[in-house]
């Protein structure tokens, strides 16, 4: 049920994509809802609002997630206008972790539910890396670190090819890299989306901000 506490009003109902003022403006001034009829009776949402709160968990005290799409890709509501039939779900199944968090991160840039690296933290483990903080302390050593894009911003050189600054996040904290030009273009894929990464590189320090970073040699995903 959709009130004051609910997960997508923490995060930030302008966070999530898609989801217009007037949208936002009306689930705050109803909240709370009873069921999905009453939501849908008295906020009106265009159904890729309704699909996209269903899909980071906005909608679960009224249903599954593949149920809510199901009732959801029908449309039919109206504003103010109750449906004579009440709609429930009398499903079990639901998406996985892996899904929602994917949908999440998609649509409100962060994940809810888990961080993306605790669901590859086998493979993790089994590859070798090392945490961002151990990173860190070994200046001049290659490492191997898996993580998932915190922010980037592009530049160019002086011959005008581009390249990245991105600063990688795991579940210790985060470290800044920097991919010259020819490591971005086969990585920037890669560094487009959220996917958790392994990122090899020399760990080095900046000696003018006093903080380390890592020059990326190499970027595979970790899926």
């Amino acid at each position: 049920m959709i009130d004051s506490e609910d997960r997508a009003l923490f995060m930030g109902l302008g966070q999530v994509k898609e989801l217009t003022q007037c949208t936002v403006g009306r689930i705050i001034q109803f909240a709370p809802f009873n069921s999905l009829d009453d939501f849908l009776s008295r906020v009106d949402p265009r159904i890729q609002e309704a699909e996209h709160l269903a899909k980071i968990g906005a909608l679960d005290g009224f249903g599954k997630i593949p149920t809510l799409l199901r009732r959801l890709q029908t449309g039919g509501w109206r504003r103010g206008q109750m449906s004579l039939f009440e709609w429930t779900d009398a499903s079990g199944e639901d998406w996985t972790l892996q899904q929602k968090v994917e949908a999440q991160l998609e649509i409100l840039g962060a994940s809810l539910d888990a961080h993306p690296l605790e669901l590859v933290s086998v493979k993790t483990i089994a590859s070798g890396a090392i945490s961002t903080l151990e990173a860190a302390e070994r200046i001049g050593r290659r490492v191997t670190v898996a993580g998932v894009r915190q922010t980037s911003h592009r530049s160019r050189t002086a011959k005008g090819d581009a390249m990245l600054f991105l600063t990688v996040e795991d579940l210790q904290g985060t470290l800044d890299a920097i991919l010259f030009p020819e490591v971005y273009r086969a990585a920037k894929r890669l560094l487009d989306s959220t996917t958790p990464v392994l990122i090899t590189g020399i760990m080095e320090m900046d000696a003018e901000r006093g903080e380390p970073y890592i020059k990326v040699e190499m970027v595979i995903p970790l899926r």
